[in-house]
């Protein structure tokens, strides 16, 4: 039972990333590629709020691939895989499960959607710790 829950609030934070400051619709998404990703968030401590959810986590992506992720919103931790590809798709695989997203800068803000589409909705905003 202590693992279902554990699963359902990990996978809340998978949504991946607290705002830096609200995106507006006017202001256009530019998305990250896979150097950028790599340089702007591997190795750096992550604060993520989920924008469905609220649920505040911490995560760092490891240079060898590693990723760490501690719920600030309750209980839980885990450590996984993570892999971006040239287009700027991340995908981290913790306990059997992968999820992915596209990182973004919209105005001063950064953060992840499930895609690339202008509409696809914000999943998540950062902050760096």
């Amino acid at each position: 039972m202590q693992v279902r829950i554990f699963c359902s609030m990990f996978f809340s934070a998978m949504a991946l990333f607290p705002p830096i400051a609200h995106v507006t619709a006017a202001e256009e998404r530019v998305y990250l590629g896979k150097a950028e990703i790599e340089s702007v968030l591997i190795d750096k401590s992550i604060e993520s709020r989920n924008r469905s959810t609220g649920m505040v986590s911490h995560w760092i992506f490891r240079p060898d691939g590693r990723v760490e992720f501690a719920n600030k919103s309750g209980p839980g931790s885990a450590s996984g895989t993570w892999v971006v590809q040239t287009d700027g798709l991340m995908c981290v695989t913790m306990l059997t499960r992968t999820g992915c997203r596209y990182w973004f800068r919209q105005g001063s803000t950064l953060a992840n959607a499930l895609g690339k589409e202008p509409d696809s909705p914000l999943v998540a905003e950062i902050a760096f710790e």
